[in-house]
C-alpha cells in the first residue's frame, strides 16, 4: 500500500523492532491481514497478533502496550467508500479466516487515522476507554503562549532564571552518537526509579523494555523518526524527553526528570523548549501529548481525542473470563464506595508533570 493513512506506531520500523525485542520472546504470533481489491491493490492493512494470556489466546494489535494508538493502515479510497455495514462484514470474514482465539482485545483505537476515518471505529461493541491530548502548533511560540495561561509562562520564565543562577543551562537534542545513547540511558534509568518509588510495576527495569527504546532510538525510519531531547544544568542531565516525528506531528512518548531537581520544574521547562523547537521547524502542526489524563497536560493541550476499546469473547473460556472480570470490577467499585478510614500514601509526582 502506497503511503496509507497511519500513525508512527503502525510503521514497519516500530512494529518489527517491537516484535524482535518484546513480542517474539513472549511467544506473540503476528497475523498481518491485508485487504485488497479484485485487482490486487491493497486497501487495508491490519497489524494483528495472537497472544497467550490468562484468558487463553487473544487477538490483539501487534505492538502491545508500547503503542499509544492502535489502528489499521488505511488507503484513502477505502476510508471514503467503506460504510459501517461493509466494515462489519469484512471484520466477520477476517475473524473466520484467522486461527481460533478465546478473546478479541483491540485497545486504544482513535476515531481517525492520519486525518481519515478509522474503519474499525464503526464496529459494534466499542466503548470509550481512554483519552489522548494534544496541542495545535501555531506559526509562533508567542501565539502558542497567548492561547494559554499567562501566569504559567511567567512562572516558567522565573524558574528558568533561577535555574540559570545554578549553572549553565543547555537544551540538547543529539541526533546520534554517544551523547544520544547516554541521554536515553538516563531517561530509562530515571523512569525505572520513579516506578519503583511509586510502588508501580517496574517495566523500565525489564531488559526487553529498555532494549526496545534503545533499539528504536538507533533505528532509521523511512519516514519521520525518533527525537530525543535533554536538559543539562552545569553539564549534568536533569530532564529528558523521548518522542517521535511523523507526518507533521511530534508525539511525546516518554519524559522524566531527576527527583532532586523537581522543585525547579525542569520537566516542564524542557517541554517548553521542545515545543518552541517544534514550532521553529515550521513543518509540524501538532504536539501530541498522547494517552493519559495527567494533570500537567491541561497547561499545554487545547484538544482531547477519545480512544476506544473492543473486547469480545470468542469461546466459552473467553466468556467466563469476561464474566469474572465484570464481577471483580463491581467488587472494586463497591469497596471504593464503602465508608472507612481515609488513608493516603504519598507517591512521588508523575515524572511527566515537571511541577
Amino acid at each position: 500500500m502506497d503511503k496509507g493513512a497511519s500513525t508512527v506506531f503502525q510503521t514497519f520500523e516500530w512494529l518489527s523492532t517491537w516484535h524482535d525485542v518484546v513480542g517474539r520472546p513472549a511467544g506473540v504470533q503476528p497475523r498481518i491481514v491485508v485487504v485488497a481489491d479484485r485487482g490486487g491493490t491493497p486497501l487495508l492493512l491490519l497489524p494483528l497478533a495472537i497472544c497467550r494470556e490468562p484468558c487463553g489466546r487473544s487477538l490483539q494489535f501487534l505492538g502491545g502496550h508500547s503503542t499509544d494508538y492502535n489502528a489499521p493502515v488505511v488507503a484513502p479510497r477505502f476510508a471514503a467508500e467503506a460504510g459501517p455495514d461493509d466494515v462489519r462484514r469484512l471484520w466477520a470474514g477476517i475473524l473466520d479466516r484467522l486461527p481460533a482465539v478465546d478473546l478479541v482485545r483491540l485497545e486504544r483505537m482513535p476515531l481517525t487515522v492520519d486525518g481519515l476515518p478509522n474503519p474499525l471505529a464503526g464496529l459494534p461493541g466499542l466503548h470509550h476507554a481512554h483519552d489522548a491530548y494534544a496541542a495545535t502548533l501555531p506559526p509562533t511560540f508567542a501565539a502558542f503562549a497567548r492561547a494559554r495561561s499567562a501566569q504559567f509562562f511567567s512562572q516558567n520564565r522565573r524558574k528558568r532564571r533561577k535555574l540559570e543562577a545554578l549553572g549553565p543551562v543547555e537544551v540538547v537534542a543529539p541526533d546520534s552518537g554517544a551523547e544520544r545513547a547516554e541521554l536515553v540511558r538516563f531517561l530509562l534509568e530515571h523512569k525505572s526509579r520513579w516506578q519503583v518509588a511509586s510502588g508501580l510495576a517496574n517495566t523500565f527495569g525489564q531488559a526487553e523494555q529498555r532494549a526496545l527504546y534503545e533499539r528504536l532510538t538507533q533505528t532509521p525510519f523511512a519516514e519521520g523518526g525518533i527525537h530525543v531531547a535533554g536538559l543539562k544544568v552545569g553539564g549534568a542531565w536533569v530532564a529528558a524527553l523521548w518522542g517521535t516525528v511523523f507526518r507533521g506531528q511530534y508525539a511525546m512518548i516518554l519524559t522524566t526528570y531527576r527527583e532532586d531537581w523537581s522543585q525547579h520544574s525542569v520537566g516542564r521547562l524542557l517541554m517548553e523548549s521542545v515545543i518552541q523547537d517544534c514550532i521553529a521547524r515550521g513543518d509540524l502542526s501538532r504536539f501530541d501529548l498522547t494517552v493519559g489524563g495527567e494533570g500537567y497536560k491541561a497547561h499545554w493541550a487545547d484538544r482531547s481525542d477519545p480512544l476506544y476499546d473492543l473486547v469480545a469473547a470468542r469461546s466459552l473460556r473467553g466468556r467466563l473470563f469476561l464474566a469474572l472480570r465484570r464481577v471483580l470490577k463491581r467488587c472494586r467499585q463497591a469497596m471504593a464506595r464503602a465508608p472507612g478510614p481515609a488513608t493516603a500514601a504519598r507517591r512521588p509526582p508523575e515524572p511527566e508533570s515537571g511541577s
